[in-house]
């Protein structure tokens, strides 16, 4: 078994020949003395490939990843996934290769996530910071309102002052076993977004002018940045709470206000009446929105939170039919006063419902934060001599690496399954050759899966029926950690399909 590096580097290039080598250069002076792997995923059509072959020569820390083709799909942000899933550094970093992002920062950066921090971000915008380096004030702009955008929807974007940042190290663990859906290159926003909780830290950057090649930051990019506000938003259950309450709020007023028309006018309703046979269908409309679109990574069954719930709109609601009746009496339209009632039961509303809306999501992603797990897992590594586990939901779609249904069959028969990998097509007759092999065994608790442990190994020796035995031995200690860090729904967003570390 291959121990890890300390560090690894991911870096993703597209027609960077002019700058790798000096890249790679800096790179191995700045990280001399520190344990480490680069691995470059490329997606080039010139020179860059040749260029860091020749590098990987002279340091074969060095390692090329180029992708052709199908491979391409997704651009940068499938690029720099790939790569995190096929490095084992205990510690990853991720940066760009255009020399904006100095190397010599790196090592401040692996020092503050070695004192305790999930995330280390290097920051144009933190105290000593300068991103001077943008082509123009123009950019300087967009890039200022992006982040502005950013931290303004999500909360957890909060966490550092340049969410936007391409440059970051981050603890192995806090990414093993899930799957991100970044659209573009923002993968810090989709990690800070997808894992809340994280222990964050900003390192000022001085972030350099280009010195060679185009800018990647293209009008493309800035509507592929768009597409991945709004995924994070609609599709990752939980995140920016406050701003789903509060447009499920205001729609409720397009059920309240045309029925409030109606019923005061061609219905001929008395003013007062009309207010309830208004008000029960936008109450109903926002209850069934709220539960399954604001809190819809929170459990609701019945009797759970349901009478907190309705007190809280009897509330609102009373308010609200208050303020109607007392700017009915001040001789205002019906509409109007209805509207008016609205904003009052709006503001009660919000203030019962103020540490709901503040709860941070309850994401299957909380099982990689938690620090029993993370114990539990190094030791059972230890036990079978894996590289990495991690754990897995015990449902949805198999992770990219196994065979489709893997996942599925491990729940429903309950039974571990091993497979390995040769090192290439061609026929091995070297004895000293590393094979992948991985291990996944079913985390029962009482009548139920919990999980999936998932263990990986690259070694001249694979795991073996042993190490079958050993993992479904070791599973059940973690049913009871998964309790405590898991999200109570055994459901995920699809922003959070985990999958194995190695494409």
């Amino acid at each position: 078994m291959v121990e890890s590096p300390l560090l690894s580097v991911v870096i993703p290039t597209r027609n960077e020949e002019a700058n790798v080598g000096p890249l790679l250069a800096r790179l191995g002076a700045a990280l001399g003395g520190i344990d480490h792997e680069i691995l470059i995923v490329d997606d080039s059509d010139d020179s860059t490939p040749r260029a860091v072959a020749a590098a990987s020569l002279a340091d074969p820390r060095i390692d090329l990843l180029h992708r052709q083709g199908p491979d391409r799909a997704g651009g940068l942000s499938t690029a720099v996934l790939r790569g995190i899933h096929s490095v084992r550094g205990d510690f990853v970093c991720v940066m760009d290769a255009d020399l904006q992002h100095p190397p010599e920062t790196i090592p401040a950066m692996l020092e503050a996530a070695m004192a305790g921090a999930d995330v280390v971000v290097a920051s144009r915008y933190t105290r000593g910071g300068s991103g001077q380096g943008l082509d123009g004030a123009g950019r300087r702009v967009v890039s200022r309102a992006a982040g502005s955008v950013a931290r303004g929807l999500f909360s957890e974007a909060r966490a550092s002052t340049d969410p936007l940042s391409g440059f970051f190290v981050c603890r192995r663990e806090v990414i093993d076993g899930i799957e991100f859906r970044p659209v573009g290159f923002k993968i810090l926003l989709e990690l800070l977004v997808c894992v809340p909780g994280l222990t964050v830290r900003d390192i000022p950057l001085d972030f350099a002018p280009r010195t060679a090649g185009d800018s990647k930051a293209t009008l493309r990019q800035g509507l592929l940045f768009l597409g991945h506000i709004r995924s994070l938003f609609l599709d990752v259950q939980g995140s920016a709470r406050r701003w789903k309450f509060a447009l499920v709020g205001l729609s409720g007023l397009g059920i309240l206000l045309p029925l409030i028309v109606l019923l005061t006018g061609p219905a001929g309703l008395p003013l007062l009446a009309a207010f309830f046979p208004a008000y029960l269908p936008s109450l109903a409309w926002n209850t069934v929105l709220n539960r399954t679109w604001t809190f819809a990574d929170q459990r609701h069954g019945v009797g759970e939170g349901t009478t907190v719930y309705l007190e809280r709109a009897v509330l609102s609601g009373g308010s609200m039919f208050v303020a109607y009746a007392l700017l009915l009496d001040a001789h205002l339209l019906p509409v109007l006063a209805a509207l008016g009632g609205a904003v009052v039961a709006m503001a009660v509303n919000a203030a019962g419902n103020r540490g709901a809306v503040r709860r941070s999501p309850r994401l299957w992603s909380s099982v990689a934060t938690s620090e029993g797990v993370r114990a539990a897992l190094a030791r059972v590594s230890a036990e079978i001599g894996a590289d990495r586990s991690y754990i897995l939901p015990p449902s949805g779609v198999a992770p990219a690496g196994l065979p489709p249904g893997t996942v599925d069959r491990v729940v429903s028969r309950r039974r571990a399954v091993l497979f390995t990998e040769t090192a290439s097509h061609r026929t091995q007759r070297r004895s000293n050759i590393e094979v992948s092999s991985t291990l996944v065994a079913p985390i029962v608790d009482g009548d139920a899966v919990a999980g999936v442990l998932v263990c990986e190994r690259a070694s001249q020796h694979p795991f073996g029926p042993g190490d079958l035995d050993a993992a479904m031995n070791a599973a059940p200690a973690l049913a009871g950690l998964i309790g405590d860090g898991a999200p109570e729904s055994a459901g995920r967003s699809p922003e959070l399909r985990p999958r194995t570390a190695k494409a």
